[in-house]
């Protein structure tokens, strides 16, 4: 048996966006194309008696909608998404005219909602004999992983009927926003929306705004809650109740999210889980992974007109929560993150379920019994002749004893006995290892390396208090509880290394790897990918500058003349205590933490005269490592393998 490999990218799938309809389960099949170097989703079923079916291959297709009669689904091109509609009974796939790229179907009965943007400029750097001037107005102008945003983009809310075949514009507007649900009578549309379009604010608040089709007018539903941030609004089957998923935006940017209940009649919102402190309703918590691509991030269904079900994360793994009114109760609590999950009757959920030792598989879950069973694992075949590194989980007490630090050793499935030892550190900071799928580290592990992966105070899914601890104090209680955490590996899991151990990370981990190393010579070598080296940088080229460093430091750099404070918990102040080999890696296209914080730090370490090398990884954005190119996924772990080897001896 063979372990997993960085080429076994190309193996590996994933499903999601499951549907459970016409006596079958439809999903969207997420692969990789190595000839064309490019990612498919292919929309496919299988029944209950185990046949499977494809529906729409050959590129992306997503967001499958089932009808009494047809599949509808979105297919990508590279004008934009066009909107397909297919027969169950057979036949080939046809185009619906719409004019615009489609996103976001909600199918209501005959009718199919969506959502239209039209957008007349290109967002990525396409090189042209006659290139045109772009011009820059509003103060968010840029999305890593997307590119340049538009200044006069519409957006449109559509139908389209079943019985007439005809699309029909239901709103227009020149903010974005997010189509949620419909009520059952069809004269309410529920959408997200920013409550502030001013291009000079910096506005993190997005509301849940109910709109009626006839009056055209839109009503803010958590007007209770003005500054709040929320992911989900759904109506109930009898529009009673809208459930919503967000926050109070207490603490800016890191605040816990709640399930909330919207009483339609009596116009009042209830928060359900605000004592409920370690547990991140949603997904928006988020785990540190690398495989799951096209998610529907639907955080919640209702399954009748009075229960329903959701999703949440604590302490590292998924939760599905059972509710009944305001009543609440945990249904499932395994070691495993659920990427998506669909009804399938008022007792059974349909979900794609990952564990760290298991890529995915397609599942049935029973609510009375939290029995479940395997329905569809699309990598049986490729697990014939391959397994996988098993983690260990393992808690210490913190250095100030003032929280439990959890964490995994993913042994190297090539030593029997020492074997050297990565220190990984994940991104966010707001962000957290857990019981899911990190291809990445299988391939660490088949090559030889053992990992120690742990979740410091900053990480998300273990409380508010938790995740607030690094505001203001970059380097300080994060940096004690990774050493920490390294510290209680080595003593407890006797295999490992203590003399060869390395330490890597991106993005925040980027950060931890070079504050690290500007402070203790211990490691063998280090790798800081598309790191944040400089919070003054950063403040100004980051797509997210302005807000994100105001909200982690808890000072703005130039209203609270918070210089001292910037350069003292940037790792680039220390950049010339150096001594430890570092090997920085970045995408070219990144608009998260651009480029130019590695050239900067670069720069700096190599006219100490301590190895660098620093790695460009063309036509990457921040989530180089999980959503660029195949080909460059896999050279960057190669590359990281390769450094690894370098510095063993």
């Amino acid at each position: 048996m063979k372990g997993v490999s960085a080429s076994d990218l190309y193996q590996l799938k994933s499903v999601t966006q499951p549907v459970s309809a016409d006596g079958r389960y439809f999903f969207v099949e997420n692969a990789m194309d190595q000839k064309d170097n490019r990612y498919l989703a292919s929309i496919a079923s299988i029944d209950h008696q185990g046949n499977y079916q494809i529906w729409a291959d050959g590129g992306i297709n997503t967001n499958p909608q089932v009808s009494s009669s047809y599949l509808y689904y979105v297919h990508q091109t590279k004008q934009g998404n066009q909107l397909m509609r297919m027969s169950l009974s057979g036949g080939q796939a046809e185009p619906i005219q719409v004019n615009g790229s489609v996103s976001q179907l909600h199918l209501a009965g005959d009718q199919l909602y969506f959502k239209v943007t039209q957008n007349y400029e290109t967002p990525k750097y396409p090189t042209s004999q006659f290139p045109q001037v772009r011009t820059v107005t509003k103060l968010v102008n840029k999305a890593d992983g997307y590119g340049w945003l538009p200044n006069d983009a519409r957006y449109e809310m559509c139908v389209y009927s079943e019985k007439s075949y005809q699309v029909t514009v239901l709103m227009n507007s020149q903010a974005d926003f997010n189509l949620q649900s419909i009520s059952p009578d069809h004269q309410t549309v529920l959408y997200l929306q920013q409550t502030n379009h001013k291009m000079t604010d910096i506005n993190r608040a997005r509301g849940a705004f109910a709109y009626n089709v006839n009056t055209h007018q839109a009503k803010l539903i958590n007007h209770d809650v003005p500054k709040g941030v929320f992911h989900t609004a759904q109506y109930s089957p009898d529009g009673h109740w809208i459930a919503l998923i967000g926050n109070d935006d207490s603490y800016p940017s890191v605040t816990v999210n709640n399930f909330w209940l919207y009483d339609v009649e009596n116009d009042q919102l209830s928060n359900l889980t605000k004592d409920h402190d370690d547990v991140d309703v949603g997904y928006a918590g988020g785990l540190s992974t690398d495989f799951a691509q096209q998610r529907s991030n639907v955080e919640m269904h209702w399954l009748d007109n009075g229960d329903y079900l959701f999703h949440a994360y604590h302490h590292g793994r998924s939760q599905l929560y059972l509710g009944h009114g305001k009543q609440i109760k945990l249904v499932s609590d395994r070691r495993r993150e659920v990427y998506d999950f669909n009804i399938i009757d008022a007792r059974h959920v349909i979900l794609s379920s990952s564990k760290q030792s298991q890529p995915c598989e397609l599942r049935v879950m029973s609510l009375d019994y939290d029995d479940e069973k395997t329905v569809y694992n699309p990598n049986w075949q490729y697990e014939q002749d391959h397994h996988y590194a098993k983690a260990v989980p393992f808690h210490c007490q913190s250095a100030d004893k003032k929280a439990t630090i959890y964490g995994w050793v993913m042994p190297s499935l090539k030593h029997q006995a020492k074997s050297p030892v990565v220190l990984y550190v994940h991104g966010g900071p707001h962000d957290a290892y857990g019981d899911s799928f990190f291809q990445e580290f299988q391939a660490i592990a088949e090559h030889g390396y053992s990992l120690v992966y742990v979740n410091p105070r900053g990480s998300t899914t273990y409380g508010q208090k938790f995740e607030t601890a690094v505001i203001g104090k970059f380097g300080t209680v994060d940096y004690q509880d990774v050493i920490t955490g390294l510290d209680a590996a080595l003593k407890q899991f006797k295999h490992l290394d203590g003399k060869h151990v390395y330490i890597a990370g991106g993005s925040y981990g980027g950060f931890m790897s070079l504050w690290a190393i500007g402070h203790t010579n211990r490691f063998t070598a280090a790798i800081a990918q598309r790191p944040l080296a400089d919070w003054r940088l950063q403040y100004g080229v980051s797509d997210i500058g302005i807000r994100f460093c105001d909200d982690e430091l808890g000072k703005d750099l130039y209203k609270d003349h918070a210089d001292e404070l910037y350069k003292k918990e940037s790792p680039i102040t220390y950049a010339m205590n150096v001594k430890t080999p570092l090997l920085i890696q970045h995408g070219e296209y990144d608009m998260r933490c651009p480029d130019s914080l590695s050239e900067e730090y670069f720069t700096a370490v190599k006219q100490t005269g301590t190895e660098v090398r620093y790695l460009r990884y063309p036509q990457g954005f921040h989530g180089v490592s999980r959503h660029g190119l195949p080909n460059l996924r896999i050279q960057r772990m190669r590359d990281i393998m390769s450094w690894l080897d370098s510095h063993l001896n």
